[in-house]
Formats: structure tokens, C-alpha cells, sequence
């Protein structure tokens, strides 16, 4: 049975949705037939854009509302998208604002700022879904880490996406044998907005990426996909990194 195949009809919801990567994840999973809960917090224009498009290719969708740093959000989030679309099969816990200012110089409202939606807005709705896909006895989570996590160069950024990687991990022991949860940890993605090609950052970042290029927003989105078929089916609380190869060590003697 192939992928699209065998996602087909299900429901998916997907948090931070209406920005960014998050769009790419929704399409992708419309692509494969996926029925998609569009979280958003402040974007509402966006969302419904994104809502209607795939209405438009024929897909069932629903923007839905949540501060996702809030626990009773969370519980509601998941609650009405049950409601809206039917069982959630698929949670994508994508949400999570970036800072890579040093420690230091850091006031500790952008420490808790970037904790909060990377650790625990994954927690709150990891454990809101969780808990009802491990009640039906079935269900797939993937978390959106990144390679940041590996390099101590990142800040507080680094520390959050750590911090998912212990929640992935944990989470797995806890919702097994009904729910499988996963992540990817992508590196800086070529078709990121904030990105100019031609910089001195990008061409530094692809000459120290072995495969020398950078990953792209619908590569992530399909290893999401992937990840969530039954080609993984007995793989859970693991950490697919997506950085061609530059979290690798190496040490130089030159």
C-alpha cells in the first residue's frame, strides 16, 4: 500500500499552522489525502486562506484558535478539532518561536518566551492528544525539533528543541504500545524567508553541510508524512535529522 494510499481520509492537526513551515506540513498532508486542523494563535486571515485552499482541492479543513502556552487552550484546541473533523490519527507539534540572542544578554522574558512554545505548548498538546489516542488505541505524533539542539551556539533556541527531543523520547515510553511519537530535526531550510541565498550566513551554512546544499520545507513535510506511515510503523521516540550531515563531529588536524 503506498503512503498516500494509506493516509488517505485520515485527520491530522497541526499546531503553529499558518505561517511557515507549518502551511508546507498542511499541504503536504493534503496532498496525501490528509484532513488538517489548522491552529493558528494571531494569523486568523492566514489560516482561513490556507483553509480554503484546501477546500478548494477537495480536502476537509477547520482553522481553529489556541494559545497553545496555555493548558485549558491546549485540552480545547484538541477537543474541537475531535469535534470538527472527527478522531485526530495525527498530531504534528510544529509550533515554536526562534531567539539565538547569548544567554547573557537575554531578558528572561525571551527565555520563557521561546521555552514556552517550544517545550511546553509540545507538551500541553502532546499530552491533550496523547491521552485520547491512547484511550481509541491508536494515534501518531511527530514533534518539530531541529538541529539546533545539537550545536551549543544556538541559545536558549538549542535548549528548547533539546528539551523536545527528552519529551519525544519519554512521551514514547509513556503512550506505547498504542501511540508512536517521533520527531525530525531539520537544519536552516533553503526556502526560509528570512534567508538571502546570497549571503555570506547561507553560503557559509551549505559549505558546511556534507551533502552541500540545505533542506527544503516539503522535504521536511514529506519525512513527516513518512513518519507517520506504517513504513514506521515500529519506530517510536526517535529523532530523524534533517541537516545533511552537518551535526556530524569532526575534528580537524589541519
Amino acid at each position: 500500500m503506498s503512503v498516500e494510499t494509506e493516509l488517505r481520509g485520515k485527520c491530522a492537526l497541526v499546531s503553529g499552522a499558518s505561517r511557515k513551515l507549518g502551511v508546507t506540513i498542511c499541504r503536504v498532508l493534503a496532498r496525501f489525502g490528509v484532513n488538517v486542523a489548522i491552529n493558528y494563535n494571531r494569523s486568523a486571515e492566514a489560516a482561513q486562506e490556507l483553509v480554503s485552499e484546501l477546500e478548494t482541492a477537495g480536502l476537509r479543513a477547520v482553522a481553529l484558535q489556541a494559545d497553545l502556552r496555555d493548558p485549558d487552550q491546549a485540552e480545547q484546541l484538541v477537543k474541537d478539532a475531535w469535534e470538527r473533523l472527527g478522531p485526530i490519527d495525527l498530531l504534528i507539534n510544529n509550533l515554536g518561536t526562534y531567539d539565538d540572542q547569548p544567554f547573557l544578554n537575554m531578558p528572561h522574558e525571551v527565555f520563557d518566551d521561546i521555552m514556552s512554545t517550544n517545550v511546553r505548548a509540545t507538551y500541553l498538546l502532546a499530552r491533550a492528544a496523547g491521552r485520547r489516542m491512547k484511550e481509541r488505541g491508536q494515534g501518531c505524533i511527530v514533534n518539530v525539533a531541529a538541529s539546533d539542539a545539537y550545536h551549543r551556539s544556538h541559545s536558549v533556541y538549542g535548549l528548547a528543541k533539546q528539551g523536545v527531543l527528552y519529551l519525544t523520547e519519554a512521551l514514547a515510553l509513556e503512550l506505547a504500545p498504542e501511540v508512536r511519537i517521533n520527531a525530525v530535526a531539520p537544519d536552516l531550510m533553503a526556502d526560509n524567508e528570512d534567508l538571502d541565498p546570497a549571503s555570506d550566513f547561507a553560503r557559509r551554512s551549505v559549505a558546511a553541510t556534507p551533502l552541500g546544499r540545505l533542506v527544503r520545507r516539503d522535504e521536511v513535510a514529506q519525512m513527516i508524512c513518512l513518519l507517520c506511515s506504517s513504513r514506521f510503523d515500529f519506530v517510536t521516540g526517535q529523532v530523524v535529522g534533517m541537516d545533511g550531515g552537518r551535526s556530524i563531529h569532526r575534528i580537524s588536524f589541519g
